[in-house]
């Protein structure tokens, strides 16, 4: 028995050393694929139709479009753009059928179902937008009944305690603002670059900011709580944040300004506008 047990383990010791001889060697692709920052992972982005921020039809232009855009690149990540109504986008990462949520101000509800990117990439101030009449003087803060704040929005402030004040929720700013322009609002909450874009469809009315800022909101990118804790977050992010300090930055900025005066600077991202419209 024990001389039959040696030649087996001597046959079986030869069998061993010529089995990997008789595999075929890894491919480039399998070895890259079994380095974890090499690897080709699919990562889904939404975003809504927000000015500046993720505008067009598929999440190819604006800012915040343009810059996940790169990540994805930079990162060398496989990742697919959907556009849906701002609402329906938020809920996608909320129910955990997105990855990304492009653009998204800070909350603490949101803060219940999805984390944020550590950096912002703009700064947008909250305002109260009132008519300008063609004749008689400018609107102030006062004498507001009814205001309409979009759906899906987070504009801070006091305006739900405010008394006297009813909120209504409309669907668009745009839809908000021919509210007003119809009598049946006095003002809409929107930052600035919204009511730009609105303006320029509609040069015939005039809507200015009034009172104080409601609160000064930062865009982020936001992310399901699965992907959160994910490779494919730390690789986005790593180069989300390089991007921040890219000369790319700069010119997607320059090229997606509101106002001639609009502040670029790449440094601080502190992209407010020095003279509201």
């Amino acid at each position: 028995m024990t001389g039959h047990c040696g030649r087996l383990w001597r046959h079986l010791q030869a069998a061993l050393v010529a089995l990997p001889l008789l595999l075929p060697a890894p491919d480039a692709g399998a070895r890259a694929a079994d380095d974890p920052a090499s690897r080709a992972a699919t990562v889904t982005l939404v975003c809504g139709p927000l000015p500046f921020v993720s505008d067009g039809t598929g999440c190819e232009r604006g800012i915040g479009a343009e810059l996940a855009r790169a990540a994805c690149d930079r990162a060398r990540l496989t990742c697919t753009f959907q556009q849906f109504p701002w609402p329906r986008a938020q809920k996608e990462v909320e129910m955990r059928q997105a990855d990304i949520l492009i653009g998204p101000f800070r909350t603490p509800e949101r803060e219940a179902w999805m984390e944020f990117s550590r950096e912002h990439f703009y700064v947008d101030q909250m305002w109260l937008f009132r008519a300008v009449p063609d004749h008689g003087p400018i609107p102030g803060a006062d004498g507001l009944s009814h205001v309409g704040v979009p759906l899906g929005w987070a504009v801070g402030g006091d305006l739900a305690s405010r008394t006297g004040v009813t909120l209504e929720i409309v669907c668009t700013v745009d839809i908000g603002l021919n509210l007003i322009t119809a009598g049946r609002l006095d003002a809409v909450a929107a930052h600035a670059r919204a009511v730009a874009r609105y303006l320029n469809e509609h040069p015939g009315v005039r809507f200015l900011p009034v009172g104080q800022p409601l609160s000064v909101q930062r865009s982020y990118m936001g992310f399901s709580r699965t992907f959160a804790g994910s490779l494919e977050r730390r690789l986005f992010e790593t180069a989300y944040e390089s991007l921040l300090a890219d000369k790319l930055y700069a010119d997607i900025l320059a090229r997606n300004k509101p106002f001639p005066d609009m502040r670029t600077e790449v440094a601080t991202r502190g992209h407010q506008f020095t003279n509201e419209p």
